[in-house]
């Protein structure tokens, strides 16, 4: 578990600067091993030069809680719902890895999932390579293989899903 006190908030502009959210994206995306994802592929995914406009409007139009560190108001991850209910993201950034944050954000978006969505059967994430085994760990299970293009570079991809009870 992480070392020091972690809230999670529901993402709202006015508290949380989705520039943060972006940078936690970035620096999350390009801690992957290159044996994982190369480097071409982390840059297609994540650019350097990333749309912060569209970033503010998707994480404004979409559920979002983010992973705070009490002590200095630092976001250090953030899981992403689309209108669907289904998981768009879930990022930790790489010094906080590995400490129950990720965890802690999935708990938090299946009860609101529960809440919110009483009919869903299944909740779905296109899960990357690095993230398949902590989806299997977390009861997601593969359905089908993706290959995704970004800015002319392919990518691979897991579509996973999750029964609800």
């Amino acid at each position: 578990m992480y070392s020091t006190s972690i809230a999670i908030r529901e993402f709202q502009s006015t508290e949380i600067d989705y520039r943060a959210l972006v940078n936690v994206f970035h620096r999350s995306v390009h801690a992957i091993p290159d044996v994982i994802y190369s480097k071409e592929q982390k840059s297609a995914w994540a650019p350097d030069c990333i749309d912060g406009a569209s970033w503010k409007l998707r994480l404004e139009e979409h559920s979002v809680w983010v992973a705070v560190d009490e002590r200095n108001q630092e976001p250090l991850g953030f899981i992403e719902l689309n209108k669907s209910g289904d998981i768009e993201c879930l990022y930790v950034c790489p010094r906080a890895q590995r400490q129950g944050i990720a965890k802690l954000l999935l708990i938090t978006a299946f009860e609101s999932i529960r809440k919110h969505y009483p009919d869903k059967a299944q909740w779905l994430v296109q899960a990357s390579d690095v993230a398949y085994e902590f989806f299997i760990k977390h009861g997601f299970l593969p359905t089908k293989r993706n290959q995704v293009e970004r800015f002319g570079v392919s990518l691979e991809n897991t579509t996973m899903a999750k029964t609800i009870a």
